[in-house]
């Protein structure tokens, strides 16, 4: 959430508690029954997206770098048995098919290491019996086998991350207009007891207040991260268009285009409020599409996993 974001959600928390504390004088409040479990509910479910939100997106990709591990090691073990028979029995061949290294898989993109640790995996099954004495069974082949296909299905989780967040940043600014909206007319009703009940009034101005902390004067901060390392990719092309204009309006001049810097990064100062599409584009790696909404007078953080 944004900086205001979490600031009005503390204060709806808090005006919860205080017209929930004083409901002899709010019972009185024509509509407040109308409003108030409006407030409630939205609470409930910006708590629940702040939790979404939050929840620790890298976790998919410590999770594909333990999958990558487990593979990587697994597939060097059995190239390493099997390059030993190879080169024992002089054949060339099996030996340029299998001969890799951990720097070499390590190294490889996500593509190229499925296939190699696969071409591993089948020549060996195809030697199984000559390998026996080198300690390949088939059970070391069936870890290798489940071990490709774990890796396999771990890639496109970065992708996926990319766009769970653009849906959960959409759906806190439904929410919290939604809340902005029923507290405006809670203050309308509270009005109405400003002079018989001005202790009430006077406390419940102060908790209506909202604070805003650590504002920042970026309308948006982009990150841009190699999707396999976690580490900030410079040169990233980021383009920007309004989220209702077409592809052609990419090429307008509504389009804003930055690059990242050094560590992967880019900010934009000033940008008109709404929901934009980002595009981030470097040769070698796979075009990312992400939304993201821009608040007057917040500092939004979008960030974006490359995948090669």
């Amino acid at each position: 959430m944004t900086n205001k974001q979490e600031s009005t959600e503390k204060m709806s928390v808090a005006g919860v508690a205080f017209l929930s504390a004083n409901s002899t004088i709010t019972a009185g409040l024509p509509g407040f029954t109308t409003y108030f479990p409006v407030i409630q509910t939205t609470n409930t479910q910006i708590q629940a997206a702040q939790v979404q939100q939050e929840a620790d997106k890298s976790g998919d990709t410590v999770n594909k770098k333990l999958v990558k591990g487990t593979l990587v090691a697994g597939a060097v073990d059995v190239s390493r048995r099997v390059v030993a028979f190879a080169t024992n029995g002089n054949n060339s061949a099996l030996l340029a098919l299998v001969n890799y290294t951990e720097t070499d898989l390590n190294r490889s993109s996500d593509s190229k290491l499925l296939a190699s640790c696969q071409v591993i995996r089948d020549n060996a099954n195809a030697n199984l019996v000559a390998l026996a004495s080198y300690g390949v069974t088939p059970l070391l082949l069936t870890a290798l086998q489940t071990s490709i296909t774990n890796f396999s299905a771990a890639i496109p989780k970065g992708r996926l991350d990319t766009t769970d967040t653009g849906e959960v940043t959409q759906l806190l600014v439904t929410l919290f207009k939604t809340l902005s909206t029923n507290w405006d007319k809670i203050d309308t009703l509270v009005e109405m007891v400003r002079t018989s009940q001005p202790n009430f009034y006077k406390e419940y101005q102060a908790v209506r207040k909202v604070i805003v902390t650590g504002t920042s004067s970026l309308a948006l901060k982009m990150q841009a991260l190699d999707a396999q390392t976690g580490v900030g990719m410079a040169n990233v092309t980021l383009t920007l268009v309004p989220a209702n204009n077409t592809l052609k309006a990419a090429k307008s001049k509504s389009a804003v285009v930055k690059k990242t810097a050094k560590g992967g990064g880019s900010n934009i100062k000033s940008l008109p409020d709404g929901d934009y599409t980002v595009t981030a584009t470097k040769p070698g790696f796979k075009d990312v599409t992400a939304t993201v909404s821009v608040v007057n007078g917040e500092s939004t953080v979008l960030e974006i996993k490359m995948e090669k």
